[in-house]
């Protein structure tokens, strides 16, 4: 069902600027954008695995204990809700199908057939590594980490920051590709 419903389809704003091409990643940039405490992205996300393909519009808000994920087909259809707090994951499909795990990538994995690394996540949309995993190489705008490579091909301007527009990552079997059409950062 969460894929079904997932192929129908995670002080104050900032003002965007035009886009630009991504940069090399530079360790003061890096740990400054993993120090945000909060941050809001709308845009889109395409999965593609060996078996399925599938594209959803993508809300994820991001507090400083949590991880708020909704993913939705167009006009906000199938929308399945993922809430992320340390080990701790809570999937709301709709129509009354509600799943709570200790274990976030094993949920992810039965419900989706594959499984991306949530925590590491939620550094590399921010175009930067983990900074709890360890690197097993980088270059350009891009790095590997955990088995991912993460490649940003595009940034936008967002108040003093430099976020990404377009992002690839890739492993496991799985390639996503998310493109921002909106940041909302705090701090």
């Amino acid at each position: 069902m969460i894929a079904l419903a997932l192929g129908a389809a995670l002080a104050g704003c900032a003002p965007l600027r035009p886009e630009r091409a991504a940069p090399s990643l530079a360790p003061e940039r890096a740990k400054s954008l993993a120090a945000l405490p909060r941050w809001r992205l709308e845009g889109r996300i395409g999965v593609q695995t060996m078996e399925d393909a599938w594209q959803a519009n993508l809300f994820w808000d991001h507090e400083p204990t949590q991880d708020r994920l909704r993913v939705s087909g167009p006009l906000g259809q199938n929308m399945v809700s993922i809430v992320v707090q340390k080990d701790l994951i809570y999937v709301n499909e709709g129509q009354g199908v509600e799943r709570l795990s200790r274990d976030p990538e094993g949920l992810l994995r039965e419900r989706l057939g594959f499984a991306v690394p949530l925590n590491s996540l939620r550094y590399w949309i921010l175009g930067v590594p983990d900074p709890a995993a360890s690197l097993s190489g980088g270059e350009g705008a891009g790095f590997r980490q955990s088995g991912w490579t993460v490649q940003v091909d595009r940034l936008m301007e967002v108040g003093n920051h430099a976020l990404p527009q377009r992002l690839r990552v890739w492993g496991s079997g799985v390639k996503l590709k998310i493109l921002a059409d909106h940041w909302e950062i705090e701090g």
